[in-house]
């Protein structure tokens, strides 16, 4: 006989993927800030892409991060709650 089972959840904190990717997340977010404020003070670049463009799409890399992350992380606890066990740290 065979009985079927769950799988189980592999918890994103164990491993510590989720606390680099957030760090990834704020050293991102770090790096616009500067390059915002630098391109504030700056004359505008003659040829190619302004610090500014630049500090925009890495913004728009850092929210996909954020919004990933949100997903997984609720993923995560849902699959917690679904099995009557607590998520693991």
């Amino acid at each position: 006989m065979s009985r079927s089972r769950r799988p189980q959840a592999v918890s994103l904190y164990g491993d510590g993927s989720v606390m680099r990717r957030m760090q990834e997340l704020v050293d991102t977010l770090a790096w616009v800030r500067i390059e915002l404020a630098a391109a504030a003070l700056a004359p505008p670049a003659p040829v190619g892409a302004s610090r500014q463009e630049r500090a925009l799409a890495k913004m728009d890399a850092a929210l996909d991060l954020a919004k990933q992350l949100v997903f997984e992380l609720d993923a995560e606890l849902r699959a917690a709650r679904d099995n009557g066990t607590p998520p693991s740290v």
